[in-house]
């Protein structure tokens, strides 16, 4: 069992070692083309396989939980992407464009509404390959993201053959075989769905883009046009995703709050201030509505519960988060979604407290059912799960049932919880500063980016996943099956999730006017003299238009349950339809994108 753990602790070893060592070739394949400032870079072999691998770390279980968190955005993504070819700064500013569209990005319950990762590698690949400025990359990216659908909805029917594969390891009592089935046998497949294709992509795709955006530019400028004018629309989607989760009880009014005040101001906001602002908005809301509960008992019982030996230890409950961390993903699939995640991360409690075959294969396969939740937040679920198997080894009368009930009646409550703070909040909140920073504060018009965005971003999100992570998961074992109750009895998860929510919109509010574009060119003639509509709009309210359009795709996707990709596809073809060159004087968005594609 020694020699199991060991191996173990090699495998994980192994794979964080893949995953710097490919993060550690970008910045070497900096110096193998050097550029010089303004220089259109080559794209070769080695930069498209690096961009191809980048990619695939974004959907692969490689990272500790910052492939989906980190690696899949498109301003981290613009960044790597920029390094590897050698212009880091342009790089850095295209990617926080282009994530601008997927600020409010959010992938629930299995689904995928596009692909942000997809937008931010190929996306930034191509524009640099291509000589493109950061608005005609903006461009091209939302229908780069939406092929990314596609890709995921194949990935998870195929990997759907996998637990029936950790079935019969586990009737045979194979811990290790079940493990293996989790992190090994998909990613061969991973590999040719998202690196292969993006790498060839990368590499031939540069020289075909660029030819085709010199014949639109000479024959149908028009249509990147509309696509320009889609972008500045589909911030407002991003944001309306958000508000999804946030427009609700009585914390809404922060929404307005936030969007009436940068609009007073005016220009650039320096989000990290007013993130700080919306900070001390959400402790005196909290603090003045909060109905207090005495917290003594859940003290009591957590301190009853650390004393009360077990079979356990602090390092065996980390073994198994270590692994959760890793690999709750690792074989997703439409038929169990984490349940072959879940088995993974008990292999090591299996194994410290079952020497029994029949024991381990009962174990086995009470773990490979269906099972899904948000991982970080939801991890307090297997926390539970481990004590009661603690107690069940221990002779408690707990039985299958019981352990899977908790599990069942669980992971619903602790994803909707955990996808709203983590993809609804503090996702999009760490991402609007860091964008913020990167482009000082010109997001949509900055062509050079500074590195600090990106680096606080990974800060922030590495420090909520791993420290948020483990305190739950290991609150979830020291509490067992009270865990969850004694929270919220307590009232403390109401109120932090009141605070969440109040900084949520007030950030959302400042974001409306900071990242969503929208206005008329409409005019009309009375006896000689011009009436420009818009000039008439912002007498009565500034950017009232993109505050509109963003409470109406609010109202479709949370009142009428409208598919996203379907409001992301009328957006695109809205801005094109009304780009032709058939509607007077409503070509402004095509002129500025043929100035900017000629001066490229």
């Amino acid at each position: 069992m020694k020699g199991q753990n060991i191996k173990s602790k090699k495998q994980l070893r192994i794979a964080m070692l893949i995953a710097l060592v490919v993060l550690a070739a970008s910045f070497i394949f900096v110096s193998a083309a050097p550029q010089t400032q303004g220089e259109q870079p080559t794209m070769t072999l080695w930069m498209a396989i690096i961009i191809g691998l980048l990619y695939y770390l974004s959907n692969s279980p490689w990272m500790a939980n910052l492939g989906y968190t980190v690696l899949y955005r498109p301003l981290i993504a613009g960044t790597l992407v920029g390094i590897i070819m050698g212009q880091p700064a342009e790089g850095i500013a295209i990617g926080a464009n282009i994530n601008v569209l997927y600020l409010g990005w959010i992938s629930a319950g299995g689904s995928l509404p596009g692909d942000p990762a997809l937008a931010g590698y190929l996306g930034t690949a191509v524009a640099l390959g291509s000589g493109m400025d950061v608005n005609a990359a903006l461009a091209i990216a939302a229908p780069l993201g939406l092929l990314g659908s596609v890709t995921w909805s194949l990935r998870m029917s195929l990997c759907s053959a996998i637990p029936h594969r950790a079935d019969a390891y586990a009737e045979k009592g194979d811990i290790a075989g079940v493990a293996r089935s989790n992190y090994i046998y998909s990613q061969p497949l991973l590999i040719v769905l998202y690196a292969i294709p993006v790498t060839l992509a990368a590499y031939l795709g540069s020289s075909a883009v660029e030819a085709g955006l010199n014949w639109i530019a000479a024959n149908a400028i028009w249509v990147m046009g509309g696509l320009y004018t889609a972008s500045g629309m589909l911030a407002g989607l991003g944001i309306a995703l958000n508000l999804k989760f946030l427009l609700t009880k009585n914390v809404w009014p922060y929404y307005f709050a936030g969007y009436i005040i940068t609009t007073m101001i005016g220009g650039s906001v320096n989000m990290l201030m007013f993130a700080a602002l919306g900070g001390v908005l959400a402790f005196m809301h909290v603090t003045f509505t909060s109905k207090k509960k005495d917290g003594a008992n859940a003290a009591a019982t957590d301190e009853e519960t650390e004393q009360k030996p077990g079979l356990l230890t602090k390092k065996d409950i980390f073994e198994s988060w270590w692994r959760w961390l890793f690999f709750s993903h690792g074989a997703y699939n439409w038929e169990r979604m984490q349940g072959l995640g879940f088995a993974h991360s008990m292999t090591p409690i299996i194994k410290k407290l079952y020497t029994k075959k029949e024991d381990i294969v009962a174990a086995l396969k009470r773990h490979l059912v269906f099972y899904n939740t948000q991982p970080d937040i939801g991890g307090v679920v297997n926390g539970i799960v481990i004590a009661m198997e603690e107690e069940r080894a221990m002779g408690g009368d707990i039985s299958d049932d019981a352990i899977n009930a908790v599990k069942v009646g669980l992971m619903g409550p602790m994803a909707g919880i955990g996808d709203t703070v983590q993809q609804g909040i503090v996702i999009p909140i760490a991402l609007a500063i860091g964008m913020n920073i990167a482009t000082g504060g010109q997001v949509g018009t900055a062509t050079r980016g500074n590195i600090m965005g990106p680096v606080f971003y990974v800060v922030v999100m590495a420090a909520f996943t791993w420290a948020i992570g483990w305190w739950l998961y290991y609150y979830g074992y020291r509490q067992g099956r009270s865990s969850v109750s004694e929270i919220l009895h307590s009232g403390m998860l109401d109120d932090m999730m009141t605070g969440a929510m109040v900084l949520g919109n007030f950030v959302m509010g400042a974001l409306t006017h900071s990242f969503v574009t929208l206005s008329t060119p409409l005019a009309f003639k009375i006896g000689g003299t011009v009436f420009v509509m818009q000039d008439f709009l912002d007498q009565f309210m500034p950017n009232l238009l993109p505050l509109v359009l963003v409470l109406l795709i609010w109202y479709l996707v949370a009142k009428k349950h409208v598919s996203v990709t379907k409001i992301m596809i009328a957006i695109i073809v809205i801005g094109i339809v009304l780009s032709i060159p058939i509607w007077p004087n409503l070509n402004e968005a095509g002129e500025i994108v043929k100035g900017a594609l000629l001066s490229s």
